[in-house]
């Protein structure tokens, strides 16, 4: 599937998206996209590539969003959004990673509208998509004891 900002989002199968979770301290990195003139708050990553491996996409994804070398960590979390009017269904495949090269700023994307370092206390109140905010930072906090999850349907209009 194209990885651009006119991705073709197919009915007959899955978009899967890789995000990565890069802390520094009691903060997490993140990205603003901006859709349909609202602002959201989500994870750096994106769609793969069909040859593609998962940390070779997020890598990708990574530079082109972050302008960032970074390395893929252990995996953390799975979540679907799957729209019950059937028109969209996405697996997003969260993994640890590290950056090794650069100073995370905007790259290429059009949507992508702000990078940030926020606090990982303040993630179950933000405006969050997938809405994942509140799972992410109880995870983060090492309630489950850093235990990967499927986070199941976060489905939301």
């Amino acid at each position: 599937m194209p990885s651009t900002p006119n991705e073709v989002f197919s009915t007959e199968f899955p978009r899967v998206r890789v995000a990565a979770i890069i802390t520094k301290g009691d903060e997490i990195l993140l990205v603003q996209h901006l859709k349909n003139g609202q602002k959201t708050w989500l994870l750096p990553g994106g769609g793969v590539d069909f040859g593609e491996s998962l940390p070779q996409a997020l890598e990708r994804e990574l530079e082109e969003e972050l302008c960032v070398e970074a390395i893929t960590g252990a995996f953390a979390l799975m979540n679907e959004a799957i729209d019950p009017k059937g028109s969209r269904h996405l697996l997003q495949i969260c993994f640890h990673a590290e950056i090794t090269r650069g100073v995370p700023r905007l790259g290429v994307d059009p949507r992508v509208v702000g990078v940030a370092y926020k606090p990982i206390a303040d993630l179950g109140g933000m405006h969050f998509h997938p809405a994942m905010g509140a799972e992410l930072q109880e995870y983060l906090s090492g309630a489950d004891n850093g235990v990967a999850r499927y986070l199941g349907n976060i489905w939301q209009d």
